[in-house]
């Protein structure tokens, strides 16, 4: 420390020869650093394209065979579908799967807490140490004992030339992931930890800077220095309004205050390092957020129809109450999106400013059950109005009555969700409002089982509701799915009640099969109330909450083929879950004993993920 200290205070003026190599190591280490970052996206990106290719050929193998056993028994078609590796003995062949299986307990579904209700995955937290570690690394490399005549600017170069980056980490619409499958919401992690990293390195430029003293050429009455100052001061605020308690409390001014000062921050930035001649790092920055601007009003513009008066409704929503605290927003578009994904809703007459923009999981899917194509479709949204946006949206409705409508405008699809057609058995879960994610996808599995499409051969369907009122939520949707499942798809819903006031203590267990009932419109296209189902399969509610290892379990010892476990929902169920499937279900003497490997998706904003 005492050495450090001395080399501020105590240090001559550097010769031509230290400024020039000073120089030449900055761009070297610059244009290392941009080769290490390009690498790792590029790893990823052959993964995830060399996963799709693999699951489109295992998809195309299969898809005939299970076509032809399409009449056969459920039991029958999982006997003889299974792999005829799965004796119950070690096979070498299945070693591949088997360690994919061990690094998936590993990578994902091992947490690790990092404050207070926030957790990392153990793959998260891996990329975040290697990308710091990296960073320290090329920062104090060649510095000639921590030499702060090397570093100090060098500091300042690498967290500015990383600003494109750290914008696109955070843009809705970014290359990243396109290329590596990775959703934006998810990359948002890493946004969050490279621009802290950032502001790290732009103190320690700043401090540095400062405790060595600021020649006159330097000093803060010089114009680009004061905008430099206000830039990082901007910086330094937004970040501590982004820490997780102050972002999820105060979530609206969080995002208004975010944005004004990062715009702050590029600009002063930009101006502070251009008068040096560095202008060239910031200024992509700024690039790559008005692309993602101008894409995202662009496809606002697009969705609404904003430029046709021929189609008022297209501005509009439905609010329906659907219980004290719950809101069905229905928008009627021209659009198109995937299953499981979400969307970004705007309500001028709901919302403290008019370009208020919430994200909400589309709760429905743009293809009808029924065979019948619309160029608009039903966007189905289900908000549960508990505080900020959503409390707002509940009071508006409340004191509308029932039904009402409201301006409305729709950005989006975003997300990148799961394809589940190349999975043999899925077992969707969701607590509470998870069940806008997961709805969705059963609909879709029901969609392509009856288009013939998809592998999978069961679906259990499990969710978790507090009231038994909250069945309103989806009963239209979900009668839909189980009345239109057709004899290659079972479906087994079990809806689980946490309420104390709970009389009953039934067994909820439903393997739904109308391959008796005639086909028609009406059932297909959601007619059938939900009680009408209810009698029919005569399914029961049970109380209490679902032995999700043993739900995992059942679906994985008997399937077919490849297992993937869908979740949304609190925290803890998705804590559960991780713990379900790091038990001996999954392990590698399992898999190489021929039992199949288990895909876990959890859908989730930000780090809480456990």
């Amino acid at each position: 420390m005492r050495s450090f200290h001395l080399s501020i205070l105590s240090r001559s003026e550097p010769t031509p020869a230290e400024i020039a190599l000073k120089a030449a190591q900055q761009k070297l280490y610059v244009e290392e650093l941009w080769l290490f970052l390009t690498a790792i996206i590029g790893i990823l990106t052959i993964a995830n394209w060399s996963m799709r290719l693999l699951a489109l050929l295992r998809e195309r193998e299969r898809l005939p065979f299970d076509n032809d056993k399409r009449g056969l028994p459920f039991e029958k078609r999982t006997l003889e579908a299974s792999d005829p590796g799965r004796t119950g003995k070690v096979s070498l062949r299945r070693f591949p799967d088997a360690f994919a299986s061990s690094f998936r307990n590993i990578a994902f579904r091992t947490t690790v807490p990092i404050g207070p209700s926030s957790v990392m995955s153990v793959a998260e937290l891996s990329f975040v140490i290697l990308y710091i570690v990296a960073l320290l690394i090329w920062l104090w490399v060649d510095t000639k004992d921590m030499d702060t005549f090397y570093f100090q600017d060098r500091a300042a170069h690498f967290a500015s030339c990383q600003l494109p980056l750290v914008v696109a980490l955070a843009g809705k619409n970014n290359i990243i992931s396109f290329l590596t499958g990775v959703s934006h919401e998810k990359l948002n992690v890493l946004h969050r930890a490279s621009a802290r990293a950032c502001l790290i390195l732009l103190w320690i430029h700043t401090v540095v800077h400062g405790a060595s003293g600021l020649p006159e050429k330097f000093g803060l009455a010089l114009g680009w220095m004061r905008w430099g100052v206000a830039g990082l001061t901007a910086f330094t605020l937004a970040t501590i309004l982004s820490i997780r308690p102050i972002r999820i409390r105060f979530f609206e001014f969080f995002l208004i205050s975010h944005i004004i000062l990062i715009c702050i921050f590029l600009v002063g930035g930009f101006i502070h390092a251009k008068n040096p001649g560095f202008g060239n790092y910031i200024w992509p920055a700024l690039l790559v957020w008005g692309v993602d601007r101008s894409l995202r009003l662009g496809r606002l513009v697009w969705n609404n129809r904003i430029w046709s008066r021929k189609a008022p409704g297209h501005s509009h929503a439905s609010i329906e109450l659907l219980t004290h605290d719950t809101i069905r927003l229905t928008l009627r578009r021209k659009m198109r999106w995937a299953a499981g994904q979400h969307a970004y809703i705007i309500l001028p007459s709901v919302s403290n400013l008019p370009t208020e923009a919430h994200p909400f999981t589309i709760a429905s899917t743009c293809n009808s059950l029924d065979g019948r194509e619309s160029s608009e479709k039903d966007v189905v949204f289900i908000i549960r109005g508990r505080t900020g946006f959503a409390k707002r949206l509940r009071d508006h409705a409340s004191s509308k009555g029932a039904s009402s409508s409201v301006p409305a405008y729709i950005d989006g699809p975003y997300g990148c969700p799961p394809d589940l057609k190349g999975f043999s058995t899925c077992v969707l879960i969701a607590g509470g409002s998870g069940v806008s994610y997961t709805l969705p996808l059963l609909l879709d599995l029901v969609y392509h089982a009856r288009k013939g499409t998809t592998l999978c051969q069961r679906t259990i369907f499990v969710w978790v509701v507090r009231e038994q009122e909250h069945l309103n939520w989806i009963s239209k949707l979900l009668t839909t799915a189980l009345v239109s499942a057709p004899p290659l798809l079972i479906v087994e819903p079990r809806i689980y009640i946490t309420s104390s006031k709970a009389k009953s203590r039934d067994l909820t267990t439903l393997t739904y099969n109308l391959a008796s009932e005639p086909s028609s419109p009406s059932s297909a296209s959601g007619d059938y109330k939900l009680t009408d189902v209810l009698a029919l399969s005569s399914l029961k509610t049970r109380y209490g909450r679902p032995d999700v290892q043993s739900i995992i379990e059942d679906a994985v010892s008997v399937s077919a083929g490849p297992v993937s476990v869908d979740v949304a929902g609190p925290s803890s169920l998705a804590a559960a879950i991780r713990e379900a499937l790091a038990s001996d279900i999954t392990s590698p003497i399992s898999v190489m004993k021929g039992r199949p490997t288990v895909t876990l998706h959890v859908e989730t904003f930000g780090m809480v993920k456990g």
